[in-house]
């Protein structure tokens, strides 16, 4: 069996990835963040592979997952731009149950890759959120307003940021953490995410 590039992937179900284009996606005015990076769809085998990834016990998939974030991001951006890399927080009871926190696994990854500093414990989790991918579209814009918060302010202060997450489905989260990340000082944030359920054009 051939792997792609040295990744934990076989030619075969690299082929069968969903990638989107190699460029910088802009969402409009409705979300914090400045532009966003995704990798793929989420669909087909990278969604099977995520949900093994975060409920299934297979923290490892974590270094294929970056290094292929990693590459789109050097494809598509300049990386000497950004100065910090943070992973969205998860729910303490959540992490403990799960055994890793499956965003900062891969910002912590990425950050080793491309060489920018990680700096995750900046953002914290103002309160718990209940599981987002259960709730319906409409609600998980005010779901999620007020759960985040920055801790140490002077971190993100004068900053352009790469904020990292797992899906991107209607991006309330990331945009959540964007603006309570810019209310700090933060003076660009990248949302950066494996894969999306939003159509982008």
């Amino acid at each position: 069996m051939e792997f792609h590039n040295k990744i934990s992937i076989c030619n075969e179900c690299y082929g069968k990835i969903p990638f989107l284009d190699d460029k910088l996606y802009e969402l409009g005015p409705l979300y914090s963040f400045d532009n966003c990076i995704c990798l793929c769809e989420y669909s087909g085998i990278i969604k099977d592979a995520i949900k093994r990834y975060k409920f299934y016990n297979k923290p490892a998939f974590y270094r294929t997952f970056g290094k292929l974030l990693a590459d789109k991001i050097m494809k598509v951006t300049q990386i000497d731009n950004i100065d910090i890399i943070i992973s969205i927080p998860l729910n303490k009871d959540r992490q403990n149950q799960r055994g890793y926190n499956q965003s900062y696994l891969i910002s912590n990854y990425i950050s080793k890759l491309l060489k920018i500093s990680e700096k995750s414990y900046v953002l914290g989790k103002a309160r718990n959120t209940g599981v987002q991918s259960l709730m319906k579209r409409s609600l998980r814009v005010t779901n999620v307003e007020g759960a985040y918060k920055v801790l140490y302010p002077e971190k993100v202060k004068g900053k352009k940021v790469f904020l990292i997450d797992d899906i991107l489905t209607t991006g309330s989260t990331l945009s959540e953490c964007s603006r309570v990340l810019k209310e700090s000082g933060a003076v660009e944030v990248t949302a950066v995410a494996i894969a999306s359920g939003k159509k982008f054009t």
